[in-house]
C-alpha cells in the first residue's frame, strides 16, 4: 500500500542551483543568496511494491503519483524518488525514467538510467531529483514513468517485492 502525508515546514533550507560552480542559492525573493524557505512537504511510500516491468521505448506509467497545491505562482516543486530497486535483465539495456506533471513529460530524455553494463545482474535503487516551476496556483500531480532503452526483454521498476526495500516521492513547495 503506498500512503501520502503532508507537513508544513518552517525552517529554512538551503538548496544549491544547478550552476557550473554550484555557488548561487535558491532564493525567496529577499534578494540572491537568501535561504528558500519550505513552505509544505509531501510523500508517498511506496511500501514493497508489486513488480513493475516494461520493454517499451516510449514512458509507460509506475501507477504512483502525489500531488501538491502550490500556495504561489513562484513556488518551486523539488521532486523526488529514492529507493526501491531496478533492473534490466541484458547487457547494456538501460531503464530511462522521468517525472510527468500531467500530461507533460518534465524530461524527456530521462532524469535516472538504471541498467546492467556487465555479465553479472544488479539491482539499483532509484535517484530522481528535478526541480519544478509550474506556476500555478491548482493542484499539480507528478507521476513516475519509465521505458526500456533499447527494447528487449522487460526492465523492473520496482524489484521490491517482499524482501525488497521501499521506495519514496517526495514533493517539496519552495517559496519563489
Amino acid at each position: 500500500d503506498a500512503s501520502a502525508a503532508s507537513t508544513d515546514v518552517g525552517d529554512e533550507i538551503l538548496f544549491e542551483d544547478a550552476t557550473s560552480d554550484g555557488s548561487t542559492l535558491l532564493n525567496s525573493g529577499g534578494g540572491t543568496g537568501t535561504p528558500p524557505i519550505v513552505l509544505q512537504v509531501k510523500q508517498l511510500n511506496i511500501n514493497k511494491a508489486p513488480t513493475i516491468t516494461t520493454n517499451s521505448a516510449t514512458f509507460v506509467t509506475t501507477g504512483h503519483s502525489l500531488s501538491i497545491t502550490p500556495s504561489s505562482t513562484r513556488s518551486r516543486i523539488m521532486i523526488e524518488v529514492r529507493g526501491g530497486g531496478a533492473i534490466c535483465p541484458y547487457i547494456n539495456q538501460f531503464q530511462i525514467g522521468t517525472i510527468f506533471r500531467g500530461s507533460t513529460n518534465l524530461a524527456p530524455g530521462g532524469l535516472e538510467n538504471i541498467g546492467n553494463s556487465t555479465a553479472g545482474l544488479s539491482v539499483s535503487p532509484h535517484n530522481i531529483a528535478f526541480l519544478d516551476s509550474p506556476k500555478t496556483t491548482s493542484e499539480v500531480t507528478y507521476e513516475i514513468f519509465f521505458r526500456s532503452q533499447p527494447t528487449k526483454a522487460d526492465c523492473y521498476w520496482s524489484l521490491a517485492g517482499a524482501e525488497g526495500a521501499d521506495a519514496t516521492m517526495t514533493l517539496t513547495e519552495i517559496a519563489g
